[in-house]
């Protein structure tokens, strides 16, 4: 899915600076999908040209201009059309699977020449980083506006559950079956 896409969809639930965009992504959702700052700010900028988002500066104490960037209906028109071409390309593909490039899991694949004292901490930094996580999924306090209407929608609500039952089952696995790597 293009950045513009992903940067659009966020901006469907409300106007939002590029840190904010960055800091939705930074949470559970880093899980799916990872923006820098070096690809967010250049996008916005594209689009702004592209007049698919308008921007607002709001003034803040001893710090430059906060850039508010909110969706246009070019924008929304744009984001539509091409949210429904990524979803065709991917159907199309054939390629149903996601793709998991994870450095635990190449460590602990090679693990055997691992001191078992190494392997043990990777596993249990694994597990910590993965219950952190899951916290975030489930926790149902207060949030900003922007996750609240994320959280308070059906999507929402589908992949706050799937990923919840995808990590939980991952920390259960890793818990149960540590000792069979042999070590």
């Amino acid at each position: 899915m293009q950045t513009e896409c992903i940067c659009l969809g966020l901006l469907t639930t409300g106007p939002k600076s590029g840190y904010e965009i960055k800091q939705f992504l930074s949470g559970p959702l880093n899980q799916i999908m990872s923006l820098s700052f070096g690809t967010i700010y250049p996008t916005l900028n594209k689009m702004l040209k592209d007049e698919l988002v308008s921007c607002k500066q709001k003034a803040q104490d001893k710090k430059p201009d906060k850039k508010i960037y909110s969706i246009t209906k070019k924008g929304q028109k744009w984001f539509r059309q091409n949210l429904l071409e990524s979803s065709g390309e991917w159907l199309r593909s054939g390629n149903y699977g996601d793709q998991v490039k994870s450095e635990f899991l190449m460590l602990i694949l090679f693990s055997e020449y691992l001191p078992k004292e190494t392997t043990n901490l990777v596993i249990n930094e694994r597990l910590l980083f993965a219950k952190q996580i899951l916290a975030l999924l489930q926790y149902d306090g207060p949030v900003t506006q922007t996750g609240a209407q994320m959280r308070n929608t059906p999507q929402g609500s589908f992949l706050r559950g799937l990923m919840t039952n995808i990590i939980s089952s991952g920390i259960d696995y890793i818990e149960k079956n540590r000792n069979k790597l042999g070590k």
